[in-house]
């Protein structure tokens, strides 16, 4: 067993925050470029943080790594969602 204190996953709960985040955003107007940004953000911190998890999994705690993985799927519906949004109202779609 370590001797090292099992934490949480870095960015794991702003993962999760900028996910959910970037799903309601996108459906805003004005906010879907600011859905897009969020959403690349908590992709990229989210595979950040994955791959950090998998190199040592018994330093970081489970509850942050699922937090982590749910943030990671969330910002990938997110950022589909902002796109969807972004043809629709750039081809006036939705006027």
């Amino acid at each position: 067993m370590s001797d090292q204190p099992i934490r949480d996953l870095p960015f794991s709960m702003a993962t999760l925050v900028f996910g959910a985040a970037s799903i309601p955003l996108s459906f805003a107007v004005h906010l879907v470029s600011l859905a897009f940004v969020i959403a690349v953000l908590a992709l990229a911190l989210g595979l950040w943080g994955r791959r950090k998890g998998e190199r040592r999994p018994t330093l970081y705690s489970l509850s942050s790594m699922k937090r982590s993985q749910l943030g990671l799927r969330m910002g990938a519906i997110g950022l589909l969602c902002a796109v969807v949004m972004w043809v629709l109202w750039a081809t006036n779609v939705l006027l």
